[in-house]
């Protein structure tokens, strides 16, 4: 469950990032993407997804100049936002909002959403959203008239510490043009050169132009022309070299001053017709955002009649959302004991295994695959010290995972029993006592058993170098100078019907020499499926593997069939336990 819902809310982030980084190339797209995540949110009841869902499609339709469909979603997810105390992304939507009225020239309206947002940001503790608010509160009361407070909060912005060069090349800019506006010249051209030099150092080149003209302006106030001229080709150059028609409006505007106070007439003509052509052009351009103002203006007293609808739905979503919370939570609080029990189930699991000590006295020169699919495996191996000879097998129980761990329990606890306790060393007899025991640890249930395991066992007399072999559904494969032989089980599980008929286990006995390397494997190798068909291996693909590598230490092979297994599964879910030992003599 907890994964399921990590899954949903990382779906949701994915879209709305992806929704983020096309806006400004393929708007439509983005609107459709942000959607999606709206979609998926509402489907799963995901308050926060939802609310992002909707700040982001505000968003889109802001850079669209669409503003009715940004003010209502930026209203829904201001609600969810609030309804849940998320100080940070109310403040964002009130941003956004600010905005909206911005465009209306609502400037009373947009100082309060500045200053209701700067306050949702002091508490959020959101240092950068501070800083872009107190900046847009000056800004706001700059085209109010009201210039000290515009310098005071300007000046806030530039106590933050660790500021960009870009941010200072915009604040100090900020600054200049109030004392502009309060015609104190000499302050205002300090701050414009200093704007000017940080627009520089940062690349900021729409701030050097900015800051380049309004110095150009004071000096044409001031009587000297020359410096205006020269201030003004050097914008100019940059707003041509960067084909930007709206920056050089003002600058033509201001060429027809400078010449006309040089009394080059002819000059001052050709620069007022640029200045007006260029201004016609995008006038013209700007007529559909003129008509999209008058629009909305129509528009917007009905968005905000249906803000009270959307406060009434949001409470409503927003409880029927919390009630789901609370059951999640409680869902996931017991996920996590159950998640916590299958830890410590892990633990018992791998205390049981042979430890490395056990395998290297007992196979010295061996290498083991383990790789359950879950936290717990029907898959394990086993070895055992008897006299002179060692007892090794590896065994596939019913299922996986916590079913699957059970059944190895069982089947632990029997081979011990088999094995340590009776003695028993022939594979044969082993296989046949345990399918016995198998069926009487379940007489009790009137039905068929459906659990049991299959297993493959070798018995290694380390005296006159014999390998005894037995397997129920399981065969043994021997490696020798590039050749695989396969010794196959008998075609029978341990357990699983109270009245399947006797089964007789094939004992197989071969002398083993030196260099010969012999593998067990359970089933998870072949059936997994994978490669650039999305195919099973098969036995025959896991035999072409163990040709290919059998010639190596056993290390190496381990490494090797790791990363056959990785390169084979690729990006395929792991179907089933993987178990596989090797034995090199």
């Amino acid at each position: 469950m907890f994964y399921r819902l990590e899954k949903i809310t990382n779906n949701i982030t994915s879209l709305l990032t992806q929704s983020s980084n096309l806006m400004e190339d393929d708007p439509i797209v983005a609107i459709d993407l942000a959607h999606n995540a709206e979609k998926i949110a509402l489907e799963h009841f995901n308050t926060k997804g939802l609310a992002d869902s909707l700040k982001q499609i505000a968003l889109c339709y802001s850079n669209a100049s669409n503003y009715a469909e940004t003010m209502k979603a930026a209203l829904h997810a201001k609600e969810l936002y609030q309804s849940t105390d998320n100080y940070k992304g109310e403040a964002e939507c009130l941003n956004i909002l600010g905005g909206v009225y911005n465009f209306l020239k609502d400037y009373h309206k947009r100082l309060e959403c500045n200053l209701e947002c700067l306050a949702l940001r002091e508490k959020a503790n959101d240092m950068k959203g501070q800083l872009s608010t107190y900046n847009n509160i000056g800004d706001t009361y700059t085209v109010m008239g009201d210039y000290e407070n515009a310098i005071r909060y300007f000046n806030i912005c530039l106590t933050f510490p660790d500021l960009t060069t870009h941010i200072k090349a915009i604040v100090n800019h900020n600054i200049g043009e109030v004392h502009f506006f309060k015609k104190e010249f000499e302050q205002a051209l300090t701050y414009f050169e200093i704007g000017l030099n940080y627009g520089i150092e940062s690349n900021y080149w729409q701030i050097i132009i900015a800051s380049s003209a309004m110095k150009a302006d004071i000096f044409i106030t001031q009587g000297e022309d020359i410096k205006a001229l020269e201030i003004l080709e050097y914008a100019l150059d940059i707003a041509q070299r960067k084909k930007s028609k709206k920056e050089q409006i003002p600058l033509f505007n201001l060429f027809a001053k400078v010449y006309n106070n040089l009394a080059n007439f002819e000059k001052a003509f050709y620069y007022l017709n640029l200045h007006n052509q260029y201004r016609d052009e995008l006038e013209k351009e700007n007529s559909a955002q003129k008509l999209k103002k008058i629009e909305f203006e129509f528009q917007f007293k009905a968005i905000t009649s249906e803000t009270e609808e959307i406060k009434k739905k949001n409470k409503q979503l927003t409880h029927a959302f919390n009630q789901i919370e609370i059951q999640r939570n409680e869902i996931e609080t017991k996920n996590i004991a159950i998640t916590d029990s299958i830890h410590y189930a892990k633990r018992i699991q791998l205390a049981i295994l042979p430890n490395e000590t056990k395998l290297n006295t007992c196979l010295e020169n061996y290498f083991v695959f383990y790789q359950p699919k879950d936290i717990v495996s029907g898959d394990f191996y086993w070895v055992e010290n008897i006299g002179s000879k060692v007892v090794f097998a590896i065994i596939d129980c019913t299922g996986h995972g916590v079913p699957g761990a059970f059944v190895s329990l069982i089947a632990f606890n029997l081979l011990n029993k088999v094995v340590l306790e009776h003695k028993m060393t022939s594979p044969k007899k082993i296989l046949t006592t345990l399918n016995k025991a198998m069926i009487n640890q379940f007489k009790k249930s009137e039905s068929a058993i459906s659990d049991g395991f299959d297993i493959g066992i070798c018995c290694w007399d380390k005296t006159n170098h014999s390998l005894q072999f037995a397997g129920a559904n399981h065969s043994l494969f021997i490696a020798s100078n590039s050749e695989l032989m396969e010794i196959k089980g008998t075609k029978s599980s341990i357990g699983y019907s109270l009245y399947e008929r006797k089964v007789e286990f094939i004992e197989h006995e071969v002398l083993i020499k030196k260099g010969n390397t012999i593998y067990l494997s359970t089933d998870g190798l072949p059936d997994q499926f994978g490669g650039e068909r999305g195919k099973k291996l098969k036995w025959k693909g896991l035999k072409n593997w163990l040709v290919e590598i059998h010639p190596a230490s056993m290390n190496n092979q381990k490494n090797k069939v790791h990363q056959l297994f990785k390169n084979w599964k690729k990006h395929q879910e792991q179907v089933d336990d993987v178990c596989m030992l090797s034995v090199t003599f």
